[in-house]
């Protein structure tokens, strides 16, 4: 874990993280989808490569690596409760705002039998404990270096990023409850819809 210094260009450091993680998870949650319905899949609440979800839970798992670093085993437990919780909170979320289902566990034939609601279930938390002890101990490091890399123009990145994201939301969000106010079911930017079921 880098000493960040909060603030200058250590607050820089860490907001590029987040988005980064967010990218991360993006990238890795398409793939896994594209692969098991076999077409691609943009698997995000945004219409941008962005899981905002993954970059809460990169908060989270920054928290984490300062308090429990010295342990690895509490750095996999605790990564695998608050990420888990984050998951978990972000899924009741979208369906009670937006009648959007981004996920669903009850889907996949290695989650099918552990999961809860279809919102979380055993085998991811499991994998959340995993990739925690990755980031800690080696991604977030990382990542730091390749923001380093910007030097004094990495509040730059992080402005485009930011504004990027937030063209995104406003958009997104208001299309969503257009959608929802007409009773309408947005695809293409979820995978599941709570109004259809799985596809």
């Amino acid at each position: 874990m880098t000493g960040i210094m909060f603030p200058a260009l250590g607050f820089a450091v860490f907001v590029f993280e987040l988005f980064f993680l967010g990218f991360t998870g993006w990238a890795l949650e398409s793939v896994q989808e594209t692969i098991v319905r076999k077409r691609p899949v943009n698997k995000g609440f945004f219409k941008g490569p962005f899981a905002l979800s993954h970059a809460i839970g990169g908060a989270g798992v920054y928290v984490i690596g300062n308090v429990f670093k010295a342990y690895p085993f509490a750095v996999f437990l605790a990564g695998a409760v608050v990420c888990t919780a984050v998951e978990y909170i972000m899924a009741v979320f979208l369906e009670k705002c937006f009648r959007v289902k981004c996920w669903d566990y009850a889907t996949y034939p290695h989650t099918k039998w552990c999961h809860f609601q279809g919102r979380i279930c055993l085998t991811i938390s499991i994998f959340f404990g995993l990739i925690t002890l990755a980031v800690v101990y080696f991604y977030w490091d990382f990542i730091a270096g390749l923001a380093l890399l910007f030097g004094n123009y990495l509040w730059l990145v992080d402005g485009v990023f930011v504004l990027g994201f937030f063209v995104d939301a406003v958009f997104t969000c208001a299309k969503l409850l257009r959608a929802k106010k007409a009773g309408i079911t947005v695809k293409g930017w979820a995978v599941f819809s709570s109004t259809t079921g799985a596809e």
